[in-house]
């Protein structure tokens, strides 16, 4: 299975210990998603083409889904099947 990379805009609180938690996402179209629970994060690889990306495992509308964000680039993004 192929998977493609989609940069999606994060609405994010940030602690003043310094860590991001993403609260909404905001996809390519205008459509917005908002993080019900976040689970875990932590460096993980992604299965597209990232620079040391960091997952952020959260629960969306009932359903697990990982965001990534690669911090050398300062972006946010999704893998989408495709």
């Amino acid at each position: 299975m192929e998977y493609r990379k989609v940069c999606v805009e994060i609405l994010a609180r940030f602690s003043r210990y310094g860590g991001i938690r993403p609260v909404e996402v905001v996809w390519e179209d205008g459509r917005r998603f908002p993080v019900d629970k976040l689970k875990y994060i932590e460096q993980a690889p992604a299965r597209v083409s990232a620079i040391l990306p960091v997952r952020y495992t959260c629960m969306m509308g009932g359903r697990e889904r990982r965001l990534y964000y690669e911090p050398e680039k300062e972006r946010w993004f999704v893998e989408v099947e495709g």
